[in-house]
């Protein structure tokens, strides 16, 4: 086989929080399928990603939590980087904005660009906040959206309706720090010349039929509206210097500088491994990004343009997006609250059940929907009773029947053939499908070759074969234990810990990563075979509860269900007193409240992202003092305040006039 250079990225993750289940399918198991794959096909490939650390969501971060905004990056890049670790994520560099050659390297786009006359100065008037004496670039502003009206909009972005914005086209907008509403001033910002690559863009993107029709469908849709010189400077100290001396105060736009961290990261992988031809990873290669649905114009027209304007490095060859993933039927949110994380997913279940969930329902074309019970469904039907239920009967019949030595093969009749013949076509088959960047379909026909090991074991039934005719029952074993070793060898892009366990199991030497793809479809296992243990685990309805309980789900129905009036007065809602507060380290929405409802007793609320501890400390609420006692982050919460929905955030329920702490409500 012909050996290809290949650089696989995926998008940078911001820094300012943990990674969430739909980031893991958006793009880093995605794309950690395909590298693991070529590597195993020996192609020449390497896995580049690292935090976007720059821009309005750090800083933001930084201001609200009172911190340094390099201690957010340095804190959250840990974070990722060890969910990312956990989930078996095999990057080659995880590197950062802020490290390295990277400043300087983006300064150096910035340069080359302008020099070549596409950069340019504009002044225009931007949202000033009087009370925080500054510019509001991006997430410093919010309101209304001018496309859809959505509420709360950001000032880049519309969550809603997905419009690219910019802070001043918002109506209604407000300070996100001071929730003051701004005045328009006028200030100086450079400007890439979008609109100049027009025609070159679409040619390129046209010529592009293997991209996804997300992607393409996309990205032409955008050029037909016609593109725009878009402002690459902000107002704001937090960010990758503009290099001139009339920009002071100004600094790169963070979509200008994330994507040049590929670049960076690339060379910092060059430098750690003392590569210097790393640069041919970008001038003499197959570039494959993996995004999320979000980052499509990014990626496929403003990262492509600049490419072109800059001109030493060579344009994207894929760029593979994927759609969104709902939860529990609603839309992921992460300022509601309404999202698992992977570092919580990867506590509740094992990651390779993650994995092969999150493969299965992978929103390739359309939006899936993440559910913890069809997700137990799936381990428990799937993994276990046939993957795992295929390798433990095939090893537990060779240890007791054959003293744990792989049996020989004798006379083959044509269903012995036929699943011969399957092994040996399975690489192709599999390879093929990761290849074109179908792993959905590549793990189904993964566990059909499981499936099709329980099919041949129930026919043959070497139970009844060792009575009968041993050397025949042999031979169904050795086939059977063969299959188990191509199902390792072809799990491995995708279950990379349940693959190491069966070629472990096997007694195979080395790791199965480091083995060729080709080796799944050799059918000469020998010798003696490990001792048996199972694979996975049952996940039990108690699990699921209490990821359902987490998230806070009661499942919706068409009418609101009728309680009895007896039902209701079992209630004891009272008026408790806010008496101390804390944030919860780690845990951004939880608060720990000591409340005064006629006796002190504490609560775990999610109402940290609507109010700091200062805010909501003396404050009159609504409690529910009866209800069963629950721990929550290792704290005891002895009762529930009662909130309302807000836009994205809640307003704590009050008395209207100040009452007593321990007043009934009735």
């Amino acid at each position: 086989m012909i050996k290809f250079r290949i650089l696989v990225t995926a998008a940078l993750p911001y820094a300012n929080g943990p990674a969430h289940i739909g980031h893991a399918i958006g793009a880093y198991i995605p794309a950690d399928i395909y590298t693991r794959y070529h590597r195993m096909v020996g192609n020449d490939v390497i896995y580049i990603c690292g935090t976007d650390e720059h821009g309005t969501p750090i800083s933001v971060t930084a201001e609200q939590e009172k911190v340094n905004p390099k201690k957010v990056v340095d804190k959250y890049h840990k974070i990722i980087s060890e969910s990312f670790n956990r989930l078996g994520i095999t990057f080659d560099n995880f590197s950062g904005t802020t490290h390295g050659k990277h400043y300087e390297i983006a300064q150096g786009f910035f340069t080359t660009i302008l020099d070549k006359g596409l950069i340019y100065p504009k002044e225009v008037s931007r949202p000033f906040c009087p009370s925080c004496q500054r510019f509001l670039p991006d997430r410093y502003v919010r309101g209304v959206c001018p496309k859809c009206g959505a509420a709360d909009q950001r000032g880049d972005q519309c969550e809603e309706c997905g419009k690219q914005l910019e802070p001043d086209e918002l109506k209604k907008p407000y300070c996100s720090i001071c929730h003051t509403t701004p005045e328009m001033k006028v200030t100086k910002h450079w400007y890439f010349k979008l609109s100049k690559f027009s025609g070159k863009l679409k040619k390129w993107i046209q010529a592009n039929k293997h991209w996804p029709d997300n992607s393409r469908n996309f990205c032409l849709s955008w050029i037909r509206e016609g593109l725009e010189d878009r402002a690459i400077t902000r107002d704001m100290k937090w960010g990758i210097p503009v290099p001139l001396k009339e920009a002071k105060g100004k600094v790169l736009y963070v979509w200008f500088d994330a994507p040049i961290g590929y670049i960076s990261a690339t060379e910092e992988w060059g430098r750690k491994k003392k590569r210097k031809d790393w640069k041919k990873y970008w001038t003499d290669a197959s570039i494959v990004h993996f995004i999320g649905k979000d980052n499509i114009p990014f990626h496929g027209i403003i990262w492509p343009a600049m490419l072109m304007a800059e001109g030493e490095y060579k344009l994207p060859w894929q760029i593979a997006s994927n759609e969104y993933l709902n939860l529990e039927g609603k839309k992921m949110s992460t300022s509601r609250g309404w999202v698992v994380w992977l570092g919580d997913a990867l506590d509740a279940v094992d990651p390779d059940m993650l994995r092969y969930y999150l493969i299965s329902i992978n929103p390739a074309k359309h939006d899936s929907d993440f559910c913890w019970k069809q997700l137990q469904t799936r381990v428990n039907n799937e993994l276990n009773d046939v993957l795992g239920n295929f390798v433990h009967r095939t090893l537990t019949f060779t240890q007791r029947f054959f003293k744990g030595r792989v049996p020989a093969r004798g006379k083959l009749d044509k269903r012995d053939k036929e699943v011969l013949k399957r092994i040996e076509k399975a690489p192709q088959v599999v390879g093929n499908l990761i290849a074109e960047f179908q792993f959905q379909k590549a793990l189904k026909e993964l566990m059909a070759l499981a499936q099709l090991g329980n099919q041949y074991f129930n026919e043959k039934a070497p139970w009844k074969l060792m009575k009968e005719d041993e050397a025949k029952a042999g031979t169904c074993l050795n086939i059977c234990l063969n299959l188990n070793k191509c199902i390792s060898v072809l799990a491995a892009p995708m279950l990379p810990f349940t693959s190491e366990t069966i070629w472990k199991s096997l007694n195979l030497k080395g790791s199965v990563h480091k083995q060729k793809w080709k080796e799944a479809g050799k059918a000469t296992l020998s010798g003696k075979i490990g001792v048996p243990k199972p694979i996975f685990r049952k996940i039990e309805d108690e699990e699921v509860q209490a990821q359902l309980d987490r998230l806070g789900y009661v499942k919706e129905t068409k009418e609101a269900k009728l309680v009895t009036f007896e039902d209701f007065e079992k209630l004891d809602l009272r008026v408790g007193k806010v008496l101390k507060a804390e944030k919860i380290k780690g845990k951004d929405k939880l608060l720990k409240l000591e409340v005064d409802t006629g006796e002190k007793r504490t609560i775990v609320a999610g109402v940290g992202d609507a109010y700091t501890p200062e805010e909501i400390k003396g404050k009159e609420i609504i409690v529910l003092t009866n209800l069963e006692p629950k721990k929550i982050c290792g704290i005891e919460s002895q009762g529930m305040l009662l909130a309302a929905e807000a836009g994205k955030k809640w307003t704590v329920l009050t008395p209207d006039k100040k009452s007593k702490p321990g007043s009934k409500i009735s």
